[in-house]
């Protein structure tokens, strides 16, 4: 099993993973314990490739050079959100 895979938010957490919305159960803005594989927000202008939303720095944000990493993300988190929808 991948790190990624066992990951849980923690208890009271209302954040949307694959959203970015939702009340969250501390002050952190970004969930400071979700593994790296889940993460879908472009490092430079936090574009979410799950959602396809946000205001992209780039003209086209499918092939962003900054981005790469995050756009392979993608598959993961609507894997471990289907393994742990409610």
């Amino acid at each position: 099993m991948a790190n990624w895979e066992g990951f849980v938010k923690c208890p009271g957490c209302g954040y949307d993973l694959a959203t970015g919305e939702g009340e969250r159960s501390c002050s952190w803005g970004d969930c400071p314990y979700l593994p790296e594989e889940l993460d879908v927000f472009c490092p430079n202008c936090r574009f979410n490739f799950m959602t396809g939303e946000g205001n992209a720095l780039c003209e086209h944000p499918g092939s962003c050079e900054y981005a790469a990493e995050a756009r392979s993300h993608v598959v993961n988190l609507k894997t471990w959100v289907a393994a742990h929808s409610e």
